[in-house]
C-alpha cells in the first residue's frame, strides 16, 4: 500500500528521518510529509509511534478529475465496501488547488455521493455522514486536475496524544513540540531545560521519549480515542492487540535525571503537573516556581556544556501586545549570557522583531509553522562575556 504521513511545514525531513528509525522502508519526503510503503502494521507503526505526523493516509486512487463526471466516476470506481458497512458514517475532507474545480466544498459533495450512491446500487443502504467523529474519513486532493483519494487512517490529529485534556493559553501542538525537540539535535536523556514551560509540553514530550513510550500509546487506553482504522472492515484486531503488546513488552529507559521546568505562574505549574502524570512521565520531570530573572541551570544537569535550553515565549500573536513583550525578550538573552554559558539554547518565535531584543545573534535559524503563524527556530551558542560569537582563534565554525 502507498501511504503518506503528514506533518508539520518544515518538519519534512525530520519527519523523513524519524520514520526511517522507526524501521519503515521506502520513505520519500514529499510537501508536508513523507511517503512510504508497506501494509497494516507500517500503518500501525506510523499512527502509534511517530511523535512527528499529523495524519497517516493510506492511498486508496489516483485519477483525472478535470471535470465533475470525472470526479464523480473515479470515486465511485472505488470498491468501498472493502472498507465500510452501510450503517457506519463517512466524512470528507478536500483540498483544491490549481483546478478547474475551485470549491473545495463542491468538491467533497461529488466525492460523498461518488462513495454513498455505488454503496447504495450494492447494498440497498447509503452510508451517512458525521463530520465530527466518522467511521470512515475520507480524504481527497485535488491539484492541476488530478486527483489523489485516500483514507485518514488516524481520525482525531495524532497530536492529541490523550494526556492534554485542558488547554492553556496558546499552546502548541504536541506534534510541533516534539519536531522542534528533533531539530535542536537533542538526544533523549540528555539534560533539558525550559526556562518558560507553562503548561510543559516540551517536558512531557522530552520524557516520552527518553523513557521510549510511544506517543500514541495512550490513545489506546479504554475510553481514550484510539485510531480510525480500528473501525474498519480490513483491521484485524488480533494482529493489532500483537503488535500493541510487543510495544508494550519493551523495557522502559528510565536512567536519566529528571528534566526541569520554571515559570512564574503557580497555576500553570499545576497544569504542568498533570499534564505530566496523565502522560506517566511525573518522576521524570520537575517544575518549579521562579521569575525568568532568577532562572539558574538545573542542578541535576551534570554541566552545562551538554545542557539543551528550549523557550518558547509569547509572540504577541494571541497574548497581548508586542510593546509589552520586548523586555521578556531582554529577560531571556540577560539570562542566557549571564548564567547558562556553554550550553544550547533555542528560542521559538513568531516575531521577528522581539527575537532581535534577545540581543544574542543566532547560530541557526530555522522556519517552521505554528498552524497559519510563520515562526523561527533560533539557536544560540551562549558564551561567556557578551553572549556574541567567540574570537576567530577558538576554531568555532558557526552554520
Amino acid at each position: 500500500m502507498n501511504i503518506f504521513a503528514t506533518c508539520d511545514g518544515g518538519l519534512e525531513a525530520a519527519l523523513v528521518a524519524e520514520l526511517k528509525a522507526l524501521g519503515l522502508r521506502g520513505v520519500r519526503q514529499g510537501s508536508r510529509g513523507a511517503s512510504f510503503d508497506g501494509g497494516w502494521n507500517e500503518v500501525w507503526t506510523a499512527n502509534v509511534c511517530s511523535a512527528l505526523a499529523n495524519r497517516v493516509i493510506l492511498g486508496l486512487a489516483e485519477f483525472s478529475g478535470h471535470s465533475q463526471r470525472a470526479l464523480y466516476e473515479g470515486v465511485r470506481a472505488v470498491d468501498w465496501r472493502r472498507w465500510l458497512l452501510p450503517d457506519q458514517t463517512i466524512s470528507v475532507d478536500a483540498s483544491v488547488a490549481h483546478s478547474a474545480a475551485s470549491n473545495s466544498m463542491f468538491v467533497s459533495q461529488v466525492v460523498k455521493d461518488g462513495i454513498c450512491d455505488r454503496m447504495r446500487a450494492e447494498t440497498g443502504r447509503r452510508p451517512n455522514v458525521n463530520r465530527e467523529s466518522p467511521d470512515l474519513p475520507v480524504t481527497l486532493r485535488l491539484v492541476d486536475d488530478q486527483c489523489a483519494l485516500g483514507l485518514d487512517t488516524s481520525g482525531l490529529r495524532l497530536h492529541m496524544r490523550g494526556w492534554r485534556t485542558e488547554a492553556g493559553e496558546a499552546p502548541l501542538r504536541e506534534t510541533l513540540v516534539a519536531g522542534v525537540l528533533h531539530l535542536t539535535g537533542w538526544q533523549p536523556g540528555e539534560p533539558l531545560q525550559d526556562l518558560l514551560c507553562g503548561s510543559g509540553m516540551f517536558l512531557v514530550e522530552a520524557a516520552q521519549m527518553a523513557l521510549g513510550i510511544p506517543p500514541g500509546r495512550l490513545r489506546l487506553t479504554p475510553g481514550m480515542a484510539g485510531f480510525a482504522f480500528e473501525r474498519w472492515r480490513e483491521h484485524d484486531r488480533g494482529a493489532f492487540e500483537r503488535f500493541v503488546a510487543n510495544l508494550d513488552a519493551r523495557p522502559l529507559n528510565t536512567e536519566f535525571a529528571p528534566f526541569l521546568g520554571t515559570d512564574r505562574d503557580p497555576e500553570v505549574l499545576d497544569l504542568a503537573r498533570r499534564n505530566a502524570r496523565r502522560a506517566r512521565v511525573t518522576d521524570f520531570v520537575r517544575f518549579e516556581r521562579t521569575e525568568l530573572k532568577h532562572v539558574r541551570p538545573s542542578t541535576l544537569s551534570q554541566e552545562i556544556a551538554g545542557l539543551t535550553v528550549v523557550v518558547n515565549p509569547p509572540y504577541g500573536e494571541r497574548l497581548g501586545k508586542d510593546e509589552t513583550l520586548g523586555e521578556l525578550y531582554e529577560d531571556i538573552g540577560d539570562v542566557l549570557k549571564q548564567r547558562f554559558a556553554g550550553a544550547t539554547a533555542w528560542v521559538l518565535t513568531g516575531n521577528a522583531d522581539l527575537a532581535d531584543r534577545v540581543g544574542l545573534k543566532p547560530a541557526r535559524k530555522m522556519m517552521l509553522h505554528n498552524g497559519p503563524i510563520e515562526c523561527r527556530l533560533l539557536r544560540y551558542d551562549v558564551y561567556a562575556g557578551s553572549g556574541k560569537a567567540p574570537p576567530p582563534e577558538t576554531g568555532r565554525t558557526i552554520v
